[in-house]
């Protein structure tokens, strides 16, 4: 199971919780996998339809606890999307109604799709019921990929109106989002690793919280390891190279003018380093007698790259 499948589960399974937050979470869960039909007279009909069994069991246990409402589950099977099974809960004519106005939302004549045009002020006001409506959001339309592969939480609502109300109640709840439009959907996403954390812990996914944790520290660890060695692996280079221009420099005096033309110290040194190409600058120096220090060895091996490069003098 993907780590987004296990997330919804785990949110799908939490405690009901308290009465005023089930109303939050089946507000969002409303306004975001509901839709209406119309039978005339002023009579209406809910159907909540989503891809997750265990989301549908969610809307189905909330509707119940809270509202005493039993809906009629359906599956069908989406052809176009490879048989892909479609859960429905359809409410009956007189539960719809009684929902709607449990919920206060704004079901204008003739819509096609139910709205929210504000989030209500018991929403915003409790931190209790702003996690509710977030975690009902998700639910209805979040998504969250591999974290192995990057950091990304996102919602996708069917207009911006949805998406105002969410990105205000993340800002709300310390959740920095960001907004797209794709595909004819406004998606809110988070990819910031500390607010994808946040958001997981906001919605009461300790579980799938501990384990992004896990997954985001050995990415780090994994991370720092990798420039060391890079960087090991530079600097390497880097010594090899410069062993190289001066075994090359060393090797043009000699055939020139011969090493003894040198400064016996610089002699001394030049010699060691044709021996023993392969020697760091430390390693260099402690055969030398006697022994210099490292920046010694570089100050002898820069005037012995500077006489390769000056003509001899005898000429």
């Amino acid at each position: 199971m993907s780590f987004g499948a296990e997330l919804r589960q785990e949110l799908a399974g939490l405690p009901a919780g308290k009465t005023c937050c089930m109303g939050s979470e089946l507000a969002a869960l409303t306004a975001c996998s509901a839709s209406i039909s119309l039978h005339g007279l002023g009579r209406v009909q809910l159907v909540y339809e989503t891809r997750s069994a265990s989301v549908l069991r969610r809307i189905f246990v909330l509707l119940k606890e809270r509202y005493g409402i039993k809906g009629v589950p359906s599956m069908t099977r989406l052809s176009n999307f490879g048989g892909v099974r479609q859960y429905q809960l359809r409410l009956s004519v007189e539960d719809s109604r009684a929902l709607l106005r449990g919920l206060a939302p704004d079901h204008r004549s003739g819509a096609a799709r139910l709205g929210l045009p504000s989030v209500p002020r018991r929403v915003v006001r409790r931190i209790c019921c702003r996690r509710a409506w977030i975690r009902g959001a998700f639910l209805a339309c979040g998504s969250m990929g591999d974290p192995h592969r990057g950091y990304r939480a996102e919602f996708a609502l069917e207009d911006a109106s949805r998406a105002d109300h969410l990105a205000r109640l993340l800002t709300l709840s310390g959740v920095e989002s960001l907004r797209t439009r794709r595909r004819g959907s406004e998606v809110v996403y988070v990819r910031r690793a500390d607010s994808v954390s946040t958001l997981l812990g906001l919605m009461g996914a300790s579980r799938a919280m501990m384990a992004f944790e896990n997954i985001r520290a050995a990415g780090s660890l994994r991370g720092r390891s990798n420039r060391a060695a890079n960087c090991d692996a530079g600097n390497l280079h880097k010594q090899v190279d410069a062993a190289q221009r001066q075994v090359e420099a060393i090797t043009r005096i000699s055939l020139e003018r011969g090493l003894t033309s040198l400064p016996r110290e610089l002699e001394e040194l030049a010699r060691l380093r044709l021996a023993h190409p392969e020697l760091k600058l430390k390693e260099l120096g402690e055969l030398l007698s006697p022994p210099l220090s490292k920046s010694g060895v570089q100050h002898r091996l820069d005037r012995i790259l500077e006489a390769a490069d000056t003509p001899d003098k005898r000429d």
